[in-house]
């Protein structure tokens, strides 16, 4: 597999040669940013370096970063970035395009449909320990409703594993109180 080269500057990190960013858009890596060039964000970064498909160089040091360096760049700016990256990695092992949608999810493409179709999944990430409320969730499930997509929550435990549940409805309706007296 062809090595790919990536610049970290400051935040970013950043595919400089235009065939090299065009090669990994299509294979579902990076967007381009406000000033059209090719950026990865970091989940994106790490899973490439773990697979040894990229190399990053420090714009300032002029070095190679090992993966810890860049993750513990990232855990700078978002501290959830090590289990972010835990569900991202399994998801694109499992073969689906996976892009980055707010802080707290990620937006799934069904097995060859990337740049075809719309994303099929919204997967919100969830931690262990972390609280969350049904408000919030139903919100969730809502705006994926109306953009024809399934709502997936993963859940990550202290140990590192994900696991998904499929989220259609929310009906707490009427509690009953028979069995209190």
């Amino acid at each position: 597999m062809q090595e790919f080269k990536a610049v970290y500057n400051e935040r970013s990190i950043l595919v400089p040669a235009q065939g090299e960013a065009d090669s990994l858009q299509q294979d579902g890596f990076g967007y381009r940013n406000q000033k059209g060039q090719a950026e990865l964000d970091h989940c994106e970064a790490l899973y490439l370096l773990e697979r040894e498909r990229l190399v990053i160089i420090d714009e300032g040091e002029r070095r190679l970063l090992s993966f810890q360096e860049v993750l513990n760049k990232g855990l700078v700016y978002d501290p959830l970035l090590w289990a972010k990256y835990i569900i991202y990695r399994d998801i694109r092992v499992r073969g689906f395009v996976v892009k980055s949608n707010n802080d707290k999810s990620f937006l799934v493409y069904e097995r060859g449909t990337y740049l075809k179709k719309l994303p099929s999944y919204e997967i919100y990430n969830i931690y262990e320990g972390a609280t969350e409320s049904i408000g919030h969730l139903e919100t969730m499930l809502l705006k994926t409703k109306e953009s024809n997509r399934s709502l997936k929550l993963a859940v990550i435990d202290r140990r590192g594993e994900v696991v998904y549940y499929s989220f259609e409805k929310l009906s707490l309706g009427k509690l009953s109180t028979d069995i209190i007296e």
